[in-house]
């Protein structure tokens, strides 16, 4: 079993959905709009929906919305929000790697960090997938970690409690590969549960030089939804192409 399906099980889905108000979610899809100069009823690709927070707020403001989701309960969750939905997104359960995302897209996403799991290989074909997924002029918001600012705040080890278990996470950066290789201890009543990772972390200019080998334009890279210049203090970079 590859280390991200392993990692997102029941607990992490139901300690992790819902942390994330509804205000924030419009306050991203806000965003999200803007600098991607949505025009009404265009056709959006979310890469990494999770549960949908982001296709069902821009489903509800019309927009045509395709996402594509791994984990079968976030997507069966985003599912069941969007019956209420007369616009409801098309969630698609599968791996980005493998799975026919469609074409004519206006726009895609990838939101939250949710890039870096794959091998450097793999990530260039998701690249590449999404490239051929939009129409000419198309655009591609992809919100990432910022390595800089992960080796900045490096902590080796943290202890944190949620609903009452303590989670200790041990991590080593490897800078041949860019790689956080981590360990997850969850100190549960019946034992310690066990997760391992290895995340792939990026520079803005190393992302940007990628896009830009498969064709993509750089339009713009920001620290916050205000729009204010990347900087080494930003941790979760903003940044925009197009087609």
């Amino acid at each position: 079993m590859e280390w991200f399906v392993d990692l997102y099980d029941q607990f992490r889905m139901k300690t992790c959905f819902g942390q994330v108000s509804d205000d924030e979610t419009r306050k991203d899809v806000d965003f999200i709009c803007d600098v991607l100069e949505l025009n009404d009823g265009a056709k959006v690709l979310d890469l990494f929906c999770g549960s949908g927070r982001h296709s069902l707020e821009l489903a509800r403001r019309g927009y045509s919305v395709t996402g594509i989701e791994l984990n079968h309960d976030y997507l069966e969750l985003g599912k069941k929000l969007s019956k209420a939905i007369e616009n409801a997104p098309n969630f698609i359960q599968g791996d980005i790697r493998y799975v026919e995302y469609g074409e004519g897209y206006d726009a895609a996403i990838v939101m939250y960090q949710s890039f870096g799991y794959f091998s450097d290989d793999e990530d260039n074909l998701v690249l590449r997938k999404v490239y051929n997924a939009l129409n000419i002029e198309g655009k591609f918001l992809i919100e990432i970690l910022n390595r800089d600012w992960i080796l900045n705040n490096f902590v080796e080890i943290q202890e944190t409690e949620v609903e009452g278990i303590l989670m200790v996470e041990k991590r080593k950066f490897d800078k041949l590969t860019n790689r956080n290789n981590f360990i997850i201890q969850r100190h549960e009543k019946d034992g310690i549960i066990t997760k391992k990772g290895s995340w792939r972390l990026y520079t803005a200019n190393e992302m940007i030089n990628m896009l830009r080998s498969l064709g993509f334009q750089f339009l713009g890279g920001y620290s916050n939804r205000e729009k204010e210049i990347l900087d080494n203090e930003t941790r979760l970079m903003k940044l925009v192409f197009t087609k």
